[in-house]
């Protein structure tokens, strides 16, 4: 027993000193420069807060820690969790080797990357992370999720400098990560090679690991894989790879929600394709907006200092993201639903956010030329400024802002924006299973039915497990909440003779009519402060740089290469050569016949652009770099 714990600390000991290398270097694969350095973009966060924001957990349990540190990439015997391969999603190393850990009772190891949190909690509520694989096992296996910052941190390099960005959009490949996972952990559990869980028992329980624990080792992972595998088949978005820095976060939460409905019985769950990624937004003056997501469908609401919408909005984000939650069936109102929700973390992370600063243009970058950026002031006054409120300061981080929206559709024409995102939204439905029966907002009669739109499925979770971790809610301050049901009819209903299942779904929105008072095939328009640092633009990601985006969409890339870290500040957004390092996917907005692609248009943002020059467009570029 000695030489084995002597073995396991040399082994974490190793582990340390590699992350802690590998956060002190550059990596040639990565797509940084060479032995970059670093330069500071100041947010107005300590050193304690960026950590606190980097390691927190929100309750997400994705792997039990143990499972992750001993298992391999598919198709190899090499490490999950070699920085090189880690890399290849675009994940960033964790630079905290050395640093006080925020919680002591759940201490953080920089070895797996940065946002991917650990979670201690018991388990002994739970229900599919509830796992057992070795005998005498505590309630408090820890296991690692993600948390906010896992998808809203950048790093940009210019220069042979890296830059990172506190609550910019990651550039992480989310929907590769986790087939690479999920595939890992079903080869190691396949039969047919034997040798790859042999090594992952050893690893997991030691080398004199009993035939019992091995046993229990493999049915858990067994377990595991089957709600994987069921969660994948629920999500599957067909050929459409959303590449790097996008994911269709609305679409994995929907989906989420219908398995935990109806956890038995996947096979006859409606699956609804996760084939609308967006960019993921960049969340400096997001608690400053009136309503949020990219079509304006959350409501930030606030009842006396209680930022109830963030709550119901950040509890659905966990649940997207690998909590776990039961349902209970008419739980009222002080019982809710049991979950690994973690309220006191989402609260301080939620309160931090609301002292996030806009970054600066770093001063690493070429300087901003300002008798042009006055120019491009004037212009965004007369063009921009109506749908893109202009703050009055970067500091003042206490103004509210009204969010613009603008309809997704310009009549039944749906070249105007890609409107999938928007679309689904309002078409996504699921049976409700474990749901039937319950109150939808746990304060009126209303009560679901056999289905329910996906929206309002999705908010009944989040409210349930928020009462279950604080009775003492005010649910009325939830009110509003659920206000984005669709009253359309569910989509099996509109299906027509001819119609693949996505041209109906087409139909079906185009056919869509908006409550005038409450609109939801829009986009929103916002301040775009900090917009410097979060290409690719539109809401999907479609358009590379901030030039692309005041060009008419004719004129714009129908193509351009992702991937890479290294800044382009002539034009305001990523290198989009294939030279450029790291740029290893071409994101295509056309088919080979020239058609959009459902869910890469780039079509949208169209005001007149035609009539902007290039130097206009230039002093415009110059202007925003100043925001």
């Amino acid at each position: 027993m000695a030489e084995n714990r002597g073995v396991e600390v040399m082994a974490k000991l190793i582990r340390l000193l590699s992350v802690t290398i590998i956060a002190l270097m550059a990596l040639g694969v990565s797509g940084r420069a060479q032995n970059a350095g670093w330069a500071d973009v100041p947010q107005g966060w300590s050193q304690e807060q960026r950590i606190a924001w980097w390691t927190a957990t929100q309750g997400s349990r994705l792997i039990p820690r143990a499972w992750l540190d001993a298992l391999e990439q598919p198709d190899s015997t090499a490490m999950f969790l070699d920085p090189a391969n880690i890399e290849k999603f675009r994940y960033l190393p964790n630079p905290t080797a050395g640093w006080a850990s925020p919680d002591r009772n759940c201490p953080y190891d920089p070895a797996i990357p940065l946002g991917f949190a650990v979670d201690c909690q018991s388990d002994a509520n739970l229900s599919n992370t509830k796992l057992r694989w070795k005998a005498g096992q505590s309630d408090n296996e820890p296991w690692v999720g993600m948390n906010c910052s896992a998808c809203h941190t950048a790093e940009l390099t210019y220069n042979n400098t890296r830059v990172r960005v506190d609550g910019a959009p990651t550039l992480a490949d989310f929907q590769s990560f986790l087939e690479s996972l999920n595939k890992a952990l079903l080869q190691t559990a396949d039969s047919k090679d034997p040798s790859k869980f042999n090594r992952f028992a050893n690893r997991v329980l030691g080398p004199n690991a009993s035939a019992t624990d091995t046993g229990m080792l493999l049915t858990a992972l067994t377990q595991l894989n089957k709600w994987n595998t069921a969660l994948a088949s629920l999500n599957n978005p067909g050929d459409l790879r959303y590449g790097y820095g996008r994911l269709d976060a609305i679409g994995h939460i929907f989906n989420k929600v219908a398995l935990i409905a109806n956890p038995a019985d996947v096979v006859h769950q409606n699956a609804n394709p996760s084939d609308a990624p967006v960019s993921y937004p960049f969340l400096w003056n997001v608690p400053q907006l009136n309503k949020v997501e990219w079509n304006a469908s959350a409501p930030n609401i606030d009842v006396n200092d209680l930022r109830a919408g963030a709550m119901v909005r950040n509890t659905g984000e966990v649940i997207g993201v690998f909590a776990d939650i039961v349902i209970r069936n008419n739980p009222g109102l002080l019982q809710g639903y049991t979950s690994s929700i973690n309220l006191p973390n989402l609260v301080k992370m939620e309160t931090q956010l609301t002292t996030l600063q806009p970054p600066a243009w770093p001063a690493i970058f070429p300087a901003i030329k300002q008798d042009l950026a006055n120019i491009g002031a004037g212009l965004f006054k007369t063009q921009c400024a109506s749908c893109h409120t202009v703050p009055s300061s970067r500091a003042n981080l206490t103004e509210k802002y009204t969010v613009n929206v603008q309809p997704v559709l310009a009549g039944s024409d749906p070249t105007n924006t890609d409107f999938w995102m928007a679309c689904n939204a309002i078409l996504d439905w699921a049976n409700t299973g474990l749901f039937k029966g319950n109150s939808t907002q746990f304060i009126n009669g209303t009560k679901f039915g056999s289905t329910s739109d996906s929206f309002t499925l999705t908010g009944n979770a989040a409210l349930g497990a928020l009462l279950d971790k604080k009775g003492d809610l005010v649910v009325s301050s939830f009110q509003g909440i659920f206000g984005f049901s669709k009253g359309l009819p569910l989509p099996r209903k509109i299906f027509q003779a001819g119609l693949t299942a996505k041209q109906a779904r087409a139909a079906a929105c185009r056919a869509y009519q908006d409550d005038p008072a409450n609109p939801k095939m829009v986009y929103k328009g916002r301040p775009l402060q900090g917009i410097w640092a979060t290409a690719p633009y539109l809401h999907n990601g479609s358009v590379a740089n901030l030039r692309e985006l005041l060009l008419p969409p004719a004129k714009r890339m129908p193509s351009f290469y992702v991937g890479t870290r290294e800044f382009d500040p002539e034009n305001v957004g990523l290198r989009t050569d294939a030279a450029a390092p790291g740029n290893t996917f071409l994101f295509q907005t056309q088919d080979a016949k020239g058609a959009p692609i459902d869910g890469n248009a780039n079509t949208g943002h169209d005001y007149g652009n035609a009539r902007l020059s290039d130097a206009d467009i230039r002093a415009l570029i110059e202007y925003m770099k100043t925001l």
